[in-house]
């Protein structure tokens, strides 16, 4: 009776903290559905923090309720003449009340407002917004689509007779028929049933129609302009498409509607993608069965961890019973012992696949690489704690069943601490290997074999210090004798190391061959550009957000965008036209962080010669008071090279490198002095700029500022015979004509 008492008693804390991780885990899921954007281990890491927050305004508004002047005391001192026992009774009712306090008060504004920063700092925190902004970059920019059968129909019918039987492509080679069919086939995959009513093909279920009429309420707005973008791709389409000679402007206009319409599309499919399923490989089925050309590769997944912690239990109930010199044992306490044990096992082979994963990608083509020894200790600490976790509540839960007190659950914990030692050594010992030997083209038997002897001299090692360690009064609780106990201890923790490392490693060898068979056939395809194949692991999109958002990559000059974000903005850039030497070119050039190339990138816009607009990475090198803006495109290289300035409002100066075609036809390598200037207040003249104009003195004697400090040319040795150099032309300063 007492037990139930004291479960009835605890019951009030328990249901008060389950549900206030409900309410925060509610809160944190709406508006919008936040799932949809991100992982599920970096949305329940985002819930948890949100859960953290509220949990000290949780105890201070009980502590209220229970010590407040207006609280408990004051409506107890009330009924105390009714009931003298009415102020513990209520007291008792805190941590409930509390919750439903915390729930009523976000109705409030001032409390709203306060809420919804607390979400927002933890939306950040846990780096949530970015990935399907990732998936969607992913799916538009070079992932193969192959439409199904009855989606192909339907575009052959739509573009062979409102367009031209010549806009329909469905080869995989780049053409620009080839991107417009793709983009109209994306179109009336998942945008297009949203007007006709009509249940997508790929949503057959009942989960997934609501999905999909989920996603598109959230994402209106974004299937709006789809739709508009759609129409004028199809006008623009029919425009280039029927037209003897096409114009450039005719093709820049359709290459634009493409991206836009893709662009968008594929971004309200990442976030179906991603609300509809919580794993990586479930992610990549359902890709594939909507025509993306991302089949899931066999991993270490739930099924083979399952197995191995049910391989572990079964091991250990053996060995207990079966082992001579073992005391006869309770059928609950060996369970609760293998169930505790064979989890913590089931953490530490997480834990080392986890790291190894993350090893194998960063160093595939390093050999050998310095082996990851702190991810490893990091993650067996983490398993450490929960194998803690573990061994006082499955023994808790069981006290609290069979009547037992709880003070000798945690007496026994204490005693039996030292093996948390075991599942320690394996994290270390499996990562190690699968680090190592985890990609190796061996056959299965030679590396299960290695790998077996390897984890089974680790963990008998383990298994002798825990024993070691171990007291002779818990000893004598499993042993005949005690004494001799710690050979047997060594002996049975070893059988499970060598079962654990031939299973782990055999099955992680054979996903991360598949994986990487996969990845070479993609870099061999010339028409992908991006292989879904090859994602990343659940540890790197953890934190793979984080390093996109604030550092660049190395071969950029590995800057952050703290050192950068004072350099964003709009400039006027202007240098002396090529055409004619009175003539300036003056146009915008837009600087920003662009998330998912990870730097910073410019754009040009309002250029008068449309035809040459520019857009790119910039490049900063540490150390150096110059930075690079550089445009690739198809083996064609331009270059701006200008200073770096120290103050956001100071212009940068240096020199661009390009070709021009003075003669139509005819490119020829041409340099010239350029200025940046950002642009505060009023917009200056841009175009090209002749002398008279309103900006022309000014533009012209900032450019004569370029020379010699921020930029110079240096000309071929002039001489009189061919041996000797003229007497003045060492002392001649070497000076740029600019623009007169």
């Amino acid at each position: 009776m007492n037990i139930f008492q004291e479960i009835v008693t605890k019951s009030e804390w328990i249901i008060a903290v389950l549900a206030l991780f409900l309410v925060a885990w509610t809160r944190f899921n709406s508006p919008p559905t936040n799932r949809s954007g991100t992982t599920f281990a970096l949305f329940f890491c985002g819930a948890v923090f949100y859960c953290a927050l509220i949990i000290p305004l949780w105890l201070v508004i009980m502590i209220g309720l229970v010590q407040g002047s207006i609280g408990f005391d004051w409506i107890g001192s009330k009924l105390t003449q009714v009931n003298p026992e009415a102020q513990a009774e209520l007291a008792q009712y805190a941590p409930i009340v509390a919750t439903l306090i915390i729930v009523v008060a976000s109705q409030f504004r001032q409390v709203s407002r306060i809420d919804t920063a607390a979400r927002t700092f933890c939306f950040k925190l846990a780096a949530i917004p970015r990935e399907a902004d990732r998936l969607a970059v992913e799916l538009a920019q070079g992932a193969d689509f192959e439409p199904t059968e009855r989606l192909r129909r339907q575009v052959t019918k739509i573009i062979s007779e409102n367009i031209s039987p010549q806009a329909l492509d469905f080869c995989r080679d780049g053409t620009l028929s080839a991107r417009f069919t793709r983009a109209v086939a994306l179109y009336n995959l998942f945008v297009a049933p949203r007007s006709t009513g009509e249940a997508p093909e790929f949503a057959g279920s009942r989960h997934g129609r609501s999905v999909y009429a989920l996603i598109m309420q959230m994402g209106e707005t974004t299937a709006a302009r789809a739709d508009v973008r759609y129409e004028e791709l199809m006008h623009s389409s029919l425009a280039f498409f029927t037209s003897p000679q096409p114009t450039h402007e005719l093709k820049e206009l359709l290459n634009c509607n493409i991206a836009e319409v893709t662009n968008l599309t594929c971004g309200l499919v990442a976030r179906y993608v991603l609300f509809s399923e919580i794993t990586h490989n479930g992610r990549l089925q359902r890709l594939s069965g909507m025509g993306f050309d991302a089949r899931p590769t066999p991993t270490f997944g739930l099924d083979q961890w399952a197995t191995t912690i049910l391989l572990v239990m079964f091991l250990s109930v053996a060995m207990m019973v079966f082992i001579p010199g073992t005391r006869p044992i309770p059928v609950g306490h060996v369970l609760t012992i293998a169930i505790t044990f064979g989890v913590s096992i089931g953490f530490a082979v997480l834990g080392a696949i986890v790291v190894a994963q993350r090893f194998i990608a960063r160093h595939e083509e390093d050999s050998p690489a310095y082996p990851p020894v702190a991810e490893l200790v990091i993650a067996g600490l983490i398993v450490v704690g929960l194998s803690i976790a573990l061994r006082i509540g499955i023994p808790l839960l069981a006290a609290l069943t069979q009547g037992d007190g709880v003070q000798d659950v945690l007496q026994q914990f204490l005693e039996r601490l030292p093996g948390t030692i075991t599942p320690f050594i394996c994290t270390i010992s499996l990562g190690f290997l699968c680090c190592y030997m985890g990609s190796l083209r061996w056959s299965w038997y030679r590396l299960a074999g290695i790998a077996a002897i390897g984890n089974g001299l680790a963990l008998t090692g383990a298994g002798w210090l825990v024993g070691s360690l171990l007291g002779d009064t818990v000893l004598a609780q499993f042993y005949f004798h005690p004494e001799r106990a710690v050979p047997t201890i060594a002996l049975s923790t070893g059988l499970t190391g060598l079962m654990v490392g031939a299973v782990v490693l055999a099955v992680f060898n054979k996903s991360e061959r598949i994986r990487k068979d996969c990845v070479e056939r993609a870099a061999n395809d010339p028409h992908m550009t991006v292989s879904l194949n090859d994602a990343r692991t659940v540890a790197d999109d953890i934190e793979a957000p984080l390093l996109s958002r604030f550092a660049a990559l190395d071969d950029l000059g590995g800057y952050s965008r703290a050192s950068v974000e004072t350099m964003e903005g709009r400039y006027v850039c202007f240098r002396p036209a090529f055409s004619a030497a009175d003539t300036i070119n003056a146009y915008l050039l837009n600087l920003h962080w662009d998330e998912a190339e990870s730097c910073l990138t410019f754009e040009e816009a309002e250029r008068i010669d449309t035809g040459h607009v520019q857009k790119g990475r910039v490049y900063i090198p540490d150390g150096r008071p110059f930075l690079s803006f550089v445009t690739l495109e198809k083996g064609a290289i331009r270059l701006i090279m200008v200073s770096r300035p120290e103050k956001s409002t100071e212009p940068m100066r240096g020199l661009i490198t390009t070709l021009s075609n003075p003669g139509g036809a005819h490119f020829t390598p041409a340099s010239a002095p350029i200025v940046l200037k950002r642009v505060v207040d009023q917009a200056p003249q841009l175009g090209f700029v002749r002398p008279g104009g309103p900006d022309y003195e000014a533009y012209r004697s900032d450019l004569e500022t370029v020379m010699p400090i921020f930029g110079c040319f240096a000309t071929a040795p002039y001489t009189n015979s061919g041996t000797e150099l003229h007497p003045d032309a060492s002392q001649r300063d070497v000076r740029l004509a600019v623009v007169k």
